[in-house]
């Protein structure tokens, strides 16, 4: 159930989305222009919350439910990835899969939670994030930062998973006799 590469979900989870040291982190990052952006999802797309009176009942709600959504669903296929690859795939098959199902998990996720928030939460804490006349702008906001964080997350995942699987040097070969001429 937990492979290296759960491990690295659920930790970066606790980590990074860590309401008071995430908060540190976006300010950090922020100040810079466009070279450190890709940096800025990665920081803030895992975000959870613990306090509804500090971030308002839509983030709170949004953001945790993305994040849960997100953690159960790369659990859920992150160990399978080895079962689905066959021996003959290779590394880069692995790979591939493996930044695959992360980014699938982290898509589904984000539009699952804005599917959720468009519904649900959309109320008047909602508006500076969903405009009411063009609710599309958010699901594809959503799908863009989402697949950016699964497929840069699912990258440094898939190196991880590949380095774990790699196959021995020394590898026991068959011994095959010389023919005999006679």
């Amino acid at each position: 159930m937990f492979t290296p590469a759960v491990a690295v979900v659920v930790g970066y989870v606790l980590l990074i989305g860590n309401p008071w040291l995430n908060q540190e982190l976006t300010l950090a990052v922020s100040d810079v222009e466009s070279a450190i952006r890709l940096t800025n999802v990665l920081f803030s797309y895992p975000r959870w919350h613990v306090d509804v009176d500090r971030v308002g009942p839509f983030l709170f709600w949004f953001a945790n439910l993305r994040t849960v959504l997100f953690v159960a669903l790369a659990v859920a296929g992150l160990p399978r990835v080895s079962r689905w690859v066959s021996g003959s795939a290779g590394g880069l098959g692995r790979f591939v899969t493996t930044v695959g199902v992360t980014t699938l998990s982290a898509a589904t996720a984000g539009l699952a939670s804005a599917l959720v928030a468009v519904t649900v939460l959309t109320t008047d804490d909602s508006l500076p994030f969903i405009d009411g006349a063009r609710p599309e702008e958010f699901f594809l906001g959503q799908l863009g930062s989402s697949a950016t964080f699964g497929v840069v997350f699912g990258v440094v995942l898939a190196a991880l998973a590949a380095g774990q699987s790699r196959a021995p040097t020394e590898e026991e070969r068959r011994a095959t006799p010389p023919k005999s001429f006679w």
